[in-house]
């Protein structure tokens, strides 16, 4: 089965080979998905851009205003949605089973606005660095915009917000059969340990020149109003979600270390769990340490199973 889907992605690449590719990520995004996608369509005039839309775990009307966002702007795409609210599923999903042939990949969280000239600058700076084979862009809003900035001219990584790999890139990482694990906070950060390693932990190096930062490329998005409640909620999901990602890293890097890429585990939080049980006393968060990390560590114990994680075909749009 998994052999025809693989020959039945294939054959859709194909047939839809775009200059660019754009996967949007959205969970319960419909107040700024619009504006995300009228954004995309500036950026992206007169090049060939193909839009794909993951709504992962929304619940939000999110589908409909997509669809609406595609068919006004006249940009060709597909929606689609997924039951589970993952990111890093997400990711897997257009990798492995729905990104169309395209030169260039570009990846943006739905509440981004991307400047009117982001994607060319990304697009240049991969053809001007023939060694690098991601480019990532830099905040222009927020009160942190310009530490991040400074921060990943000096040490180059990527913004899950904006960034762009390279084609061939994306093809190695597929036919590795490489994936995030299921439930990974900030798996950009993984993703940039595949560029910078060059797919291969154990042997490709550590070459900061395979990552290019570009400061001509950014993105804007809404400021959080801590007094609004949905913003305040949003805030707090955010901390705790950090001190998830602690714990995730810590364990993933553990796995990674001794075995490469390909001891990534499935499922991150899985992986916390396991990691904790085999030194508890060293390995436990403490609540006057790390109170977030206590409080991510609760929720991974007492989780639900997980829902579908596979794709579900909403709508495809053809460009006007």
């Amino acid at each position: 089965m998994d052999t025809i889907l693989q020959a039945q992605a294939s054959s859709r690449r194909v047939a839809s080979a775009a200059e660019w590719s754009a996967a949007v990520f959205a969970r319960n995004e419909a107040p700024s998905l619009a504006a995300c996608l009228r954004a995309l369509a500036r950026a992206g005039e007169g090049v060939d851009l193909r839009v794909t839309v993951l709504l992962n775990g929304s619940t939000d009307g999110s589908a409909e205003i997509a669809v609406a966002a595609l068919r006004e702007t006249g940009l060709r795409g597909s929606v689609h949605a997924i039951a589970q609210g993952d990111k890093a599923n997400a990711f897997n999903q257009f990798i492995h089973r729905l990104r169309p042939e395209a030169a260039t990949y570009i990846f943006v969280d739905g509440y981004a606005a991307v400047a009117p000239g982001a994607l060319r600058h990304l697009a240049a700076r991969l053809r001007d660095a023939p060694q690098a084979q991601a480019a990532a862009a830099v905040p222009s809003t927020g009160r942190s915009a310009a530490f991040l900035t400074r921060q990943m001219l000096e040490e180059p990584g990527l913004h899950g917000s904006l960034f762009a790999l390279r084609g061939s890139f994306v093809a190695r990482l597929a036919s590795l059969g490489l994936r995030l694990p299921v439930g990974l906070y900030r798996g950009d950060g993984l993703v940039g340990s595949f560029v910078l390693h060059d797919l291969d932990a154990e042997r490709g190096g550590w070459v900061l020149e395979r990552l290019a930062v570009e400061p001509g490329a950014t993105w804007r998005a809404p400021s959080l109003r801590l007094w609004h409640p949905r913003d305040a909620r949003r805030h707090w999901h955010r901390l705790v979600q950090q001190g998830r990602g602690r714990l995730q890293w810590a364990a993933i890097r553990d796995a990674i270390y001794p075995g490469g890429f390909t001891a990534l585990p499935e499922d991150a939080d899985t992986c916390v769990l396991d990691w904790i049980a085999a030194a508890p006393r060293l390995r436990t968060p403490r609540l006057w340490r790390d109170p977030f990390a206590v409080l991510a560590l609760r929720r991974m114990r007492g989780a639900r199973p997980r829902l579908d994680l596979t794709p579900r075909l909403l709508a495809e749009v053809e460009a006007r």
